[in-house]
């Protein structure tokens, strides 16, 4: 069993914080323009996999314990992810919400393994993201006609 230290319990602190934190910025974002997977998800995505990973990191006895257990992390992940993702005939809806899930993941994986500033900082780069391509979407029409944002056309298989 790991012994809690108050150095162990300031780092769980930090860490629940900054998921918190970084999944409610991304989790906002998302809800105010009506998009899938708001606030309550994000945070949850972020928290949970900041968790196992903090888990692993602490009680794994090698490395690739650790990196097993994060492996485990984005399989499942991407099984939520692809819950997310819808076709109805030769469209598909959904692939922005399911690689953000991802991106939430790896987000709570940095914090999980101690760096909760580069998850900070990655949050930042996300958030910038997609306002940036609302703006390019508005300034250039024709960019909204192809994007992933809208109903994708697929092309048949011949």
């Amino acid at each position: 069993m790991v012994e809690v230290t108050p150095e162990l319990f300031q780092e769980f602190v930090v860490n629940v914080t900054v998921a918190i934190l970084c999944g409610g910025l991304i989790g906002l974002e998302r809800q105010l323009r009506g998009k899938p997977a708001g606030l309550r998800v994000c945070i949850l995505v972020v928290l949970t996999t900041a968790l196992f990973v903090t888990l692993a990191a602490e009680l794994a006895v090698s490395a690739s314990d650790q990196l097993r257990v994060m492996a485990s992390v984005i399989s499942g992940v991407g099984f939520l992810g692809a819950g997310v993702i819808f076709s109805r005939g030769a469209r598909v809806s959904g692939i922005t919400t399911a690689t953000l899930i991802w991106m939430l993941a790896a987000v709570g994986c940095t914090i999980g393994f101690g760096y909760p500033y580069v998850a900070a900082l990655a949050t930042i780069i996300v958030m910038s993201v997609l306002a940036l391509i609302d703006v390019a979407e508005a300034l250039v029409p024709r960019l909204k006609e192809n994007s992933d944002s809208v109903d994708e056309e697929i092309q048949p298989k011949s």
